[in-house]
């Protein structure tokens, strides 16, 4: 009786022991799987973010001619610019020299670590509202901008390597425009804006002070405020693209 109880014993004590080594086994050969899955997702994701040499040459050789075009961005995207391509950048800063008479720009200590001089002197970068600002780049700034940007691309941080190439192919887009033959002195008229934003389907404005009591809106509300409400999708047909959902030209006059 013994013998048997013992018996028994150990061969079950043996199938727990194989089922346990079964388990890991399937465990291990699905973290390998999901491990090549993701693998074989970064290196989509590496190749979608890249810029091929002949379109980075080309889109260079147009942004070399251009005298200077006015950008339009939030200051996080022009800080994250400036480092890309000149090394170091503060928002609260208006320039990228070392200036003897304030303290705008950044220390003699911090401007020796610039891998190359922006070139934006005082008056080039203009603070707006929102966080929003404007910033004159001449062709030779857009050219290490762009250059910057490329190398950056190919980032193995998927996330530096897509913002990147965002930022690339919206000045891209911008020399794509440009044609040597036409008259000089257009690009000076021109503000580049980097700003993506909602349908005007999705934005709502509260009624203004003169609609009456019955309006619905509450004490203290701005009138020019938008919101943003829920509505229902669009039908395919109904889908439109918005036409600023890309950095496009906006005139402005010529001083």
């Amino acid at each position: 009786m013994f013998k048997t109880l013992a018996k028994t014993f150990v061969e079950q004590y043996a199938k727990n022991q194989q089922l346990k080594r079964d388990l890991k086994a399937q465990r291990g050969e699905q973290e390998r799987r999901w491990r090549e899955e993701d693998r074989v997702v970064l290196q989509a994701a590496l190749a979608a973010n890249r810029v091929a040499l002949e379109q980075h040459n080309g889109t260079l050789q147009r942004a070399a001619g251009v005298s200077y075009l006015t950008l339009r961005c939030h200051e996080d995207t022009w800080t994250f610019l400036a480092r890309t391509a000149f090394g170091v950048w503060e928002p609260g800063w208006t320039q990228s020299t070392r200036d003897p008479y304030d303290r705008v720009g950044p220390t003699a200590t911090r401007a020796a670590h610039f891998t190359a001089d922006p070139n934006l002197p005082p008056g080039r970068v203009t603070k707006g509202d929102g966080g929003m600002q404007d910033v004159q780049l001449s062709g030779h700034n857009l050219v290490l901008v762009l250059d910057a940007l490329r190398e950056a691309a190919g980032s193995e941080l998927t996330a530096t390597g897509a913002r990147a190439r965002t930022l690339y192919d919206r000045l891209a887009s911008f020399t794509a425009k440009l044609d040597a033959a036409a008259p000089t002195g257009r690009t000076t008229g021109i503000l580049w804006r980097i700003d993506d934003s909602l349908h005007s389907q999705y934005v709502s404005r509260p009624p203004g002070p003169g609609s009456g009591s019955g309006s619905g809106s509450g004490p203290g509300r701005s009138a020019a405020a938008p919101l943003l409400h829920k509505v229902p999708s669009p039908t395919p047909t109904a889908r439109r693209r918005h036409p600023d959902r890309n950095g496009s030209p906006t005139p402005v006059a010529q001083k």
